[in-house]
């Protein structure tokens, strides 16, 4: 196994399991027939320590040790393995990055007969139908503006260049984050003959000028409430976060469909501890888990058998049978374009 653990994230992660006892030095060798979980850091760590991993290891004997980071440095440990012997037994990642490791070969299907669950999830959920990644959360981006300064509110992604309230006051997301390249897909299909389209897109995304640019959805969110925007791209967890906060923020579902922030879990071959792999992602589809990620996240559930509480389900812009209105880019694609996308975008809004 790599050895590319912090010394907080082995701590961390051997309190969470109880597997503090003996431990002699820093490295990864005790993690042998652990299951390791990928993981980000801040909430994400939090309620994957305090709410669903004591749980699972209750329910099936396995033991968890957390790999803390982002899809970016998951990738980078995977790369740098050995492919007989990779340090994970699954990666639950963005899938602009678990597309570019799929292509790659990194990836085999689920065998459905440990994930029983699988039966239950959404067609969207299950990527080329070929159980290559299962999609366990789906996050709808839409537009969140300030229900206090905009007296139209928006309905369409067009209504960022065509509402006169909107002029000048739009914040949009660095194209370094996935949200921010969304964006210019969904503009160049929009405005264009598809999502690479992107002369369309950019000459669109130039009359937005000028604009602040947020690196992640927390930055967008204090331009909001500062009032320095009055609309962007926003998810819905982070929307309702402000409202809870007293910010008179509201969000709207585009006509045109909904990008997203999504959390994919794929095999990897070679891998250790599968059929622990196996538990943890049919643990993560269950009905009991879905509800779980929809109240803390506002997830849209996976499971099409999920039933929320009346009170989660008044907070979810969407239902899993609503899954089609997010609009789902070819990833493939457009990573090869990217880096010219990135030096266009820079050079536009420098």
């Amino acid at each position: 196994m790599s050895s590319n653990f912090n010394r907080r994230q082995v701590v961390g992660s051997l309190a969470a399991t109880g597997a503090m006892a003996g431990l002699g030095k820093f490295d990864l060798a005790f993690a042998a027939g652990n299951l390791v979980i990928t993981i980000y850091g801040g909430r994400y760590e939090k309620f994957w320590n305090e709410q669903l991993l004591p749980t699972f290891r209750q329910k099936t004997g396995t033991q968890t040790v957390l790999d803390i980071g982002i899809g970016s440095t998951f990738m980078t440990k995977l790369r740098a393995a050995d492919r007989n012997n990779p340090p994970y037994s699954f990666l639950m990642v963005n899938e602009i990055i678990g597309t570019v490791l799929r292509a790659e070969g990194y990836f085999e299907p689920w065998p459905a007969d440990k994930v029983p669950n699988l039966k239950n999830v959404h067609p969207k959920a299950n990527l080329d139908n070929a159980n290559q990644g299962v999609t366990v959360m789906f996050s709808p981006i839409g537009i969140a503006y300030r229900s206090d300064l905009v007296k139209t509110p928006p309905k369409s992604w067009k209504d960022l260049w065509n509402n006169p309230e909107f002029k000048n006051k739009i914040g949009l997301y660095e194209i370094a984050n996935t949200a921010g390249y969304n964006f210019l897909l969904m503009t160049s299909k929009i405005y264009g003959k598809g999502p690479f389209d992107f002369d369309a897109g950019f000459s669109q995304v130039e009359k937005l000028k000028p604009f602040p640019q947020a690196a992640l959805a927390g930055a967008m969110a204090v331009l909001l409430t500062r009032g320095e925007i009055v609309a962007g791209p926003l998810d819905i967890s982070e929307t309702l976060s402000m409202q809870k906060k007293g910010v008179p923020v509201a969000w709207a579902a585009p006509s045109e469909g909904m990008f997203m922030f999504d959390q994919t879990f794929s095999l990897l071959k070679n891998a250790p501890n599968k059929d622990a792999a196996c538990a943890f992602l049919d643990y993560m589809l269950s009905e009991e888990v879905q509800a779980k990620l929809a109240q803390e996240f506002q997830a849209v559930p996976s499971n099409k058998n999920v039933k929320l509480p009346p009170e989660v389900a008044a907070e979810q812009p969407m239902t899993v049978n609503e899954l089609d209105k997010i609009v789902a880019f070819d990833w493939a694609e457009a990573n090869k374009l990217r880096d010219g996308a990135t030096e266009r975008w820079n050079r536009l809004t420098r």
